[in-house]
């Protein structure tokens, strides 16, 4: 993703591929991640004391994010308000007029354009590790991604799960943690703070945090290690899946693609196991 879309949401650009920012701007970046987006919303002094940084290094830092004020910067955080608390009921009163198919194109088209490089080569560094454990965490909706990223790379490398719904297992998934293990969180909007603690809770253990989020950002953001975002709108009342899976599928076939013949070799004994347990004929995939 590139800054060059105006348009795009203040956490759309904190995360764009070609953003510069110094050392001391970037302070300032994580500490509205980390508070998101409340921490932009005070005055300048406030986030220059938030940023351990100067207030002229505030105003650098939202020269750098395409803004001419703070004041425009503001205001495009607080118009960014609504839509992410919004509920499927407040959404369903919006007059929808627009075309249902072209609006999910686009979606997935701009979910899969503006994903950064950057955060793909991480994401892929850390998912092709079969040194660690991936676990992958849906809320709702997200879900379906969840399990897609699991089905997906499962086959192809070891220690691939979803996390589990029961709290007792939660725990202890948590609890057997070994620094370096992927976490893989989908987070989008009316977040869920029970998968802010779950995530905090994986991160203070030593695990590494891939999130899928949407452009508002999770609050999850201000700790992860990689983030990607969809851009989860739909014409109708509630938001679609499917800019997300497709993030995540293209995530998982670079990753497939990493691992080269180490995941052949994976497959070579999974596939076999599949057919006996399963014949082809019998299934409906």
């Amino acid at each position: 993703m590139t800054l060059q879309g105006r348009n795009a949401a203040v956490g759309e650009r904190l995360v764009a591929e070609d953003l510069q920012l110094t050392a001391s701007e970037r302070r300032v970046a994580r500490a509205l991640l980390r508070d998101y987006p409340a921490a932009g919303l005070n005055t300048v002094a406030s986030l220059a004391k938030a940023s351990s940084v100067s207030g002229p290094t505030v105003m650098r830092f939202v020269k750098s994010l395409g803004f001419d004020s703070f004041r425009d910067f503001q205001e495009a955080l607080r118009s960014e308000l609504g839509p992410r608390e919004a509920s499927a009921l407040s959404q369903s009163a919006r007059n929808h007029r627009g075309n249902e198919r072209q609006t999910l194109i686009d979606g997935v088209n701009e979910s899969v354009t503006r994903t950064p490089d950057s955060e793909l080569r991480t994401a892929v560094r850390l998912l092709a590790d079969s040194g660690r454990q991936v676990v992958a965490v849906g809320g709702d909706y997200s879900q379906i991604a969840a399990r897609q990223l699991v089905l997906q790379l499962a086959p192809v490398r070891p220690r691939v799960r979803t996390l589990p719904s029961e709290t007792v297992l939660i725990a202890a998934e948590i609890a057997d943690i070994s620094k370096g293990d992927v976490w893989c969180i989908f987070d989008v909007r009316r977040y869920r703070p029970r998968t802010y603690r779950i995530a905090q809770a994986a991160a203070e253990r030593g695990a590494k945090i891939v999130l899928f989020t949407d452009r508002w950002l999770s609050p999850i953001a201000g700790f992860a290690t990689v983030v990607f975002t969809a851009q989860v709108e739909s014409a109708g009342p509630t938001d679609t899946a499917t800019p997300l899976l497709a993030v995540t599928e293209v995530l998982c076939e670079q990753v497939e693609r990493s691992l080269g013949k180490q995941g052949v070799a994976r497959l070579e004994h999974v596939d076999p196991l599949r057919e006996a347990i399963e014949p082809s004929q019998f299934r409906d995939d």
